[in-house]
């Protein structure tokens, strides 16, 4: 009795996780491929790419995707290249208020970013990098920088400390010992923060929305904006067409860091 309950509780779980998480992606899929009268024929990727929507918006859709891409991109390289030495001092060197640090880095990461856009917006339109990809990206590490240097730090906390001291003792430089020896080691962790920094970027919808224009407008932007100047009505077949377009890069991200997170959960520190 015991054994059929659990297993009947089991397969209740698995369909709420099914129904919850599965099933609006397999709707999507469904209804990017149907035709107005919902037959699925794959007519609206066509459209999308080569169709007279795609042209009357000036190739706006590629521009978007490619601005996306290459925000995502750069914050990652830009936030990895920032954080990654400010995780290595945290979890190696103690020093005058660093927990007070620490903790003013998570405090950013916890406040919403309403609270800082009407500032952010002045600032940026004052130093001229309001619409432009260095803007979009500063903006954005402010919340990516606290969660990678969070990350950075309780994963090199598991790399002993004997090994820096034993490469010192052998000769080693600090540059020569983050090349041959800690970088090869903390790559799972490179691999996790790539992951949410990527996945934070992509998916951001409301700084991108305040923050840019024309110049560096992401996708989620355009889909947003677009599916409120529909004056015949939102084309829900072609919105959930952009829809999958847009997942597929975190869907390939995620597949591609798998086994990077699959560490960072044994180690407890994901």
């Amino acid at each position: 009795m015991g054994l059929t309950l659990k297993s009947v509780l089991k397969a209740i779980v698995l369909l709420t996780v099914i129904f919850t998480f599965v099933f609006p992606i397999y709707y999507m899929i469904i209804l990017s491929i149907s035709s107005p009268t919902h037959i699925p024929t794959g007519a609206i990727y066509p459209d999308f790419f080569f169709g007279k929507w795609y042209e009357a918006t000036s190739g706006e859709w590629a521009r978007c995707i490619t601005n996306s891409l290459i925000i995502c991109s750069l914050s990652v390289i830009f936030n990895i290249l920032v954080t990654y030495p400010a995780g290595y001092v945290f979890s190696r060197y103690t020093f005058m208020a660093d927990r007070h640090l620490f903790f003013w880095f998570l405090t950013n990461r916890m406040a919403p970013p309403a609270a800082l856009i009407v500032p952010y917006l002045i600032i940026w339109r004052s130093l001229g990098i309001w619409d432009t990809y260095q803007g979009t990206i500063l903006a954005y590490s402010v919340f990516n920088i606290p969660l990678s240097v969070w990350l950075f730090t309780s994963f090199m906390k598991n790399i002993p400390k004997e090994l820096d001291e034993q490469a010192f003792i052998d000769g080693f430089s600090l540059l020569m010992y983050w090349r041959k020896i800690f970088i090869p080691a903390s790559l799972p962790s490179i691999g996790i923060v790539s992951f949410f920094i990527w996945l934070f970027s992509w998916s951001e919808m409301f700084m991108s929305t305040i923050l840019t224009s024309f110049n560096s407008k992401p996708i989620n932007n355009l889909l947003f904006i677009t599916l409120g100047r529909m004056g015949s009505g939102v084309e829900y077949g072609l919105a959930a067409a952009v829809g999958v377009i847009t997942i597929l890069p975190g869907l390939i991200l995620l597949y591609w860091a798998r086994t990077f997170l699959a560490k960072g959960f044994t180690f407890g520190r994901v």
